[in-house]
């Protein structure tokens, strides 16, 4: 087993892990941390289809815990937005890329610090918008969730509800995501050989953060979700800086 093989484990099962808990954090914490060494396309593709294992392994966890009218146009309206991201990922620089969407997730996680409260009146229209921005960041960096996580804990729903929302979200994107990175030739087949190494850190860590899951408390929930958030940003910032 070779260094990279060791880190991909070691990545992926910490995501896993985090997304178990929280019903989000895979991508957002996998992404930036392979991206220093591995490139994009393969990371995408990587984690997208970790990601389906993943989540189909929640979801049967938190069966009967979802809200089909708030999953289902998050997800119609995203496969507008993923078709662009995808098409940006073979086109544009990738530090330009991930330099922008860390600022963005620093900013949506400074809103989330301060407690600020989004007054929708128009919810439908939101929900729409927010999908089309989070599949454009799933198709382009597999960072899909933040646009999702900050608009529901704007909505203000308990964990269980957050969690299980969150993960079919993810599961449904990710089967997108790969559809049409397929489809538009973005898809790095290579990556294939890694997931010997990647499903096992998947098992482990969602076995392990189910048995945490369920000591987590409301307030460190929270505190944890922000974490998350915040260390993607500055991990996902300070690679292009450091480059």
């Amino acid at each position: 087993m070779d260094i990279l093989a060791i880190i991909i484990f070691i990545t992926i099962f910490l995501s896993s892990f985090l997304q178990s808990i929280t019903g989000f954090g895979f991508a957002i914490v996998g992404t930036p941390l392979l991206l220093f060494f591995m490139e994009p396309r393969q990371v995408v593709s990587l984690m997208t289809i970790g990601g389906i294992l993943l989540n189909l392994m929640v979801i049967y966890k938190t069966r009967g815990r979802s809200d089909s009218k708030v999953i289902w146009p998050l997800f119609t309206a995203s496969l507008f937005g993923t078709i662009l991201g995808v098409y940006v990922l073979k086109v544009i620089n990738a530090s330009v890329l991930k330099l922008s969407i860390g600022i963005l997730i620093l900013l949506l996680a400074f809103l989330m610090a301060s407690n600020y409260v989004f007054t929708i009146k128009r919810e439908k229209l939101a929900t729409i918008l927010v999908g089309i921005v989070s599949g454009f960041m799933g198709g382009s960096t597999s960072l899909s969730g933040p646009p999702v996580v900050f608009f529901l804990t704007n909505q203000q729903q308990d964990k269980e509800a957050f969690r299980a929302n969150l993960v079919r979200f993810f599961c449904f994107g990710n089967i997108a995501t790969l559809i049409i990175m397929y489809y538009m030739d973005a898809l790095d087949t290579g990556i294939f050989s890694h997931l010997i190494y990647a499903i096992p850190g998947v098992l482990i860590g969602v076995w392990l953060g189910e048995k945490t899951f369920a000591k987590v408390s409301p307030k460190f929930f929270r505190w944890l979700t922000l974490s998350i958030i915040f260390i993607c940003g500055v991990v996902s910032v300070a690679s292009v800086l450091v480059k």
